[in-house]
Parts: C-alpha cells; sequence; structure tokens
C-alpha cells in the first residue's frame, strides 16, 4: 500500500511539471508551430506516465490505445522539435515521416497485440518492439547530436543558453521512454525509478529555462533567413552605433577572405577583429539578421562562387575547385548551399553566363 502511494505521488509530481509546461506552451506560443508542438509533446509524456502506471485499470481498451499511441509518439515529435528548435530550415522530408509513421504504426499494433495476447516473442518481439525502438534510439541520439554540434555556430543567445538543459532532460526522458520499452513497467520500484527520474529532468527543465522566455520571440520565431544572391553583405544605417564594428568585421572578412578558411569559427573571427566572442554573435545576429555562423560565411562564400562560376577567364575550372577555394570542405555541401540560394545548381548556373 506504501509503495502503491508513493507511485501516485511520483505520477502526480511529474505530470504536474508536464501539465505546466504543455499549458504554458499552449498560453503564450500556440501561434507558432514549435509552441503547439511543445505544448503537444508535454501531452504526451503525460499519457506515457498514464499508460504505464501498473496495476490501474485504464477502462476500455480504446482509452488505452489512444494513451499507448500518444506515448509512443513522444521520442519522434522531440525529433521534430528538435529540427524546428535548432535548425533554421526545419524541412522534413517525405523518408522521414515515412520512417516515422511506420514507426508509430508498428508499436501501436505491437502494444494492441500485447494487451490482446500477451507480450509478443521471436519475429514479433523483432517487428513490433526490437526494430521500432532501435530506430526512435538512433532518432534520439540524432536530438542530442544536432543540440550539441550546433553550439559554436549558433547567434541566437538564448537559444544557445537552451541548448545545454534541452539536450540533458529531453535526451534523457527520451531514453528513459525508449529504455523501458525492453523492460517491464509492471514493477513498482522500477516504474517509480523512470517517473521520479522524469519529474526531476523536468523540474530542471522548467527551472533553467523560464528566465528565457523573456526573450522567446529570438527562440520560438523563425526570423527571415538572409540569403546570399549578390557580393555585397547586408550592411547596417549608416546612423546606426553600431555601424563601425559591423564594417570592421565586413573588411576583415573580405580583406583577408577568412571566409574561405576551411573550418573557421566565430571565436577566431572575433580574436581577428579584437572583439569579445558574445558582443561578435549578437551584433552579426540582431544586426545583420543571421541565425547561425554557417549562414554568415555562405554568404561570402556563395557570393564569390557565383562570381566565378560566371566568369568567361575560370569557365574551365572544375566547379570542385572553386567549392575548395571558397572555404567549402567537399562538392557536396556547396552543391547543396548554393542550390538553397540560388535555386539551382552551380553546374546549370554557370551554363547560363552571359557568354
Amino acid at each position: 500500500m506504501d509503495m502503491q502511494i508513493f507511485q501516485y505521488a511520483t505520477s502526480f509530481l511529474a505530470i504536474s511539471q508536464l501539465l505546466f509546461m504543455a499549458l504554458f506552451y499552449f498560453a503564450y506560443y500556440r501561434r507558432q508551430t514549435l509552441g503547439r508542438l511543445m505544448a503537444f509533446y508535454g501531452l504526451c509524456l503525460i499519457a506515457y506516465i498514464l499508460a504505464t502506471l501498473p496495476e490501474v485499470d485504464r477502462g476500455p481498451l480504446v482509452i488505452d490505445f489512444i494513451l499507448t499511441t500518444l506515448a509512443i509518439t513522444a521520442p519522434s515529435l522531440l525529433w521534430v522539435i528538435t529540427r524546428y528548435l535548432f535548425d533554421d530550415s526545419p524541412s522534413i522530408g517525405l523518408p522521414v515521416w515515412m520512417v516515422i509513421g511506420v514507426y508509430i504504426a508498428l508499436r501501436a499494433v505491437g502494444m494492441l497485440l500485447s494487451n490482446l495476447s500477451g507480450p509478443p516473442t521471436g519475429l514479433s518481439f523483432l517487428v513490433f518492439l526490437f526494430i521500432p525502438q532501435v530506430i526512435m534510439l538512433a532518432f534520439a541520439c540524432h536530438v542530442i547530436y544536432t543540440a550539441v554540434t550546433g553550439l559554436g555556430g549558433d547567434l541566437v543567445e538564448p537559444r544557445r543558453q537552451l541548448r545545454v538543459p534541452f539536450t540533458i532532460t529531453m535526451g534523457s526522458i527520451v531514453a528513459i521512454i525508449v529504455g523501458s520499452g525492453f523492460f517491464s513497467m509492471g514493477e513498482s520500484w522500477f516504474y517509480n525509478i523512470c517517473i521520479g527520474a522524469i519529474f526531476l529532468f523536468m523540474l530542471f527543465f522548467n527551472l533553467s529555462t523560464f528566465p528565457l522566455h523573456r526573450d522567446s520571440p529570438q527562440v520560438i520565431d523563425q526570423l527571415e533567413v538572409t540569403t546570399a544572391t549578390s557580393a555585397n553583405v547586408p550592411r547596417v544605417s549608416d546612423n546606426d552605433k553600431d555601424k563601425p564594428l559591423v564594417d570592421k568585421v565586413h573588411h576583415v572578412m573580405e580583406s583577408k577572405r577568412l571566409y574561405a578558411q576551411p573550418g573557421l569559427t566565430i571565436g577566431m573571427l572575433a580574436s581577428s577583429v579584437s572583439m569579445q566572442e558574445y558582443r561578435l554573435r549578437r551584433l552579426i545576429n540582431q544586426k545583420l539578421h543571421y541565425r547561425n555562423f554557417n549562414q554568415y560565411l555562405n554568404q561570402y562564400r556563395i557570393a564569390e562562387a557565383a562570381r566565378r562560376l560566371q566568369d568567361p577567364a575560370e569557365i574551365n575550372l572544375p566547379i570542385s575547385t572553386i567549392a575548395l577555394d571558397v572555404g567549402y570542405a567537399s562538392l557536396s555541401s556547396f552543391n547543396k548551399a548554393f542550390k538553397e540560394s540560388h535555386g539551382v545548381t552551380p553546374s546549370i548556373y554557370r551554363s547560363r553566363a552571359p557568354q
């Protein structure tokens, strides 16, 4: 009896934190896609807690099926949230949506069969549990990878501050959900450990991210991204007090061709212009409206590449040579960045050059 009371208390504490997050994002950010996704994610985690609560009658089978489906949606939903939060071009291709759909369908069918005829074994275990869980484990690892690898080049300061608590809490919660799928949650002690951990992670997340909401427009809203369409990088107004600093950064980038240096970081650029890194981040973000450092570098790189692709004197120079010379590590990354900017591949762009 004491264990059951502790079990309910743990569930209540975890649900209270998740409900707070869901209601907060829905109340303040429901007009933004990311806000609605975060609210729905909170509800999916609440459904996970209710669906795994031991020794509780959840009513008709359809109710249990709905709760289970919402619960198993959480890992893939977190991956989508990560793309919208940390990727400034968050387009998700059809193959990825198909993988997510297959995962949810297999896990839902597997849980339904489990309720009807017991835990899956043999081939059913492989198809309806093991393979989908491995897929979601890969998505969870990619969530952590995306949040961590983009930290250095992120120019939106509130979003940079969000990356660490987001990675720790959400990555850990998904790991709990995915990992618990391989074990039985019927044991009260195991359930209490998992749900207690979710409560602590969510409490940490809410406390650490709440101060960032005053700057939420910089994080939630997808600002217009400047793209390279000419040789000129956007300039600030002559009356702007930061214009001398911006001009200094432009001068160093252009005169020394720093953008053509592979692996250039914002810290290296800050050293070159004798400026604190945090100040340079804010300058590029707030004055030139770039959300990450790669966008800023691509502006210079694509502009030079476009000029050289239409230069008659370099008509026979391989495109790969130009790509490497302007700072790209591979031809594929150059082709992708160029097409995003100009709408056509470098080879087509060169073929349209005036003769």
